[in-house]
């Protein structure tokens, strides 16, 4: 299997993220679209390049987002991690387990990166807070069957 076009749909990804339209954000959230493609290529890659693969969605992500710890990519490569232990012990075959992995991750993603930001000094609102963790788990999930299906079709 090539490894260029999985670069290139990451490439992709990251510029459609950066450049969401607004009238596709609901309540200034986008959804999280390089860790869907994170979890999809721990489905598909094995172990070693898809965490090779998270590495990279990782550093891409925090090279465009303001930052000052790399938070994305230790959490993608965590991520990659757990999601590979936890398919060593279940069936992932079925859409619905791979759907509430990403649901599931796209939660604690959120989370972990809402405690960041406030240990880092910005005051957030418990509102905006629970918006920052919620909508765009939602989000990211929803969008999870298209990203996985032109994923798909990159690696086949």
């Amino acid at each position: 299997m090539k490894k260029w076009p999985i670069i290139f749909l990451a490439i992709i990804l990251a510029t459609a993220q950066l450049s969401w339209p607004g009238w596709l954000t609901f309540f200034r959230c986008k959804p999280d679209l390089l860790l869907a493609l994170t979890v999809i290529l721990v489905f598909y890659l094995d172990f070693k390049t898809a965490l090779v693969f998270a590495l990279f969605c990782g550093l891409l992500k925090d090279v465009f987002l303001p930052a000052n710890v790399p938070v994305n990519t230790i959490l993608f490569v965590l991520w990659s991690y757990l999601i590979h232990k936890l398919t060593t012990q279940i069936s992932t075959e079925n859409e619905y387990v791979r759907l509430g992995i990403v649901l599931i991750i796209a939660l604690l993603n959120s989370l972990v990166i809402g405690l960041v930001r406030l240990n880092s000094g910005d005051i957030i609102s418990l509102v905006i807070f629970l918006r920052n963790l919620i909508i765009p788990t939602i989000y990211t999930a929803a969008l999870f069957p298209l990203i996985f299906k032109l994923t798909k079709k990159v690696t086949a």
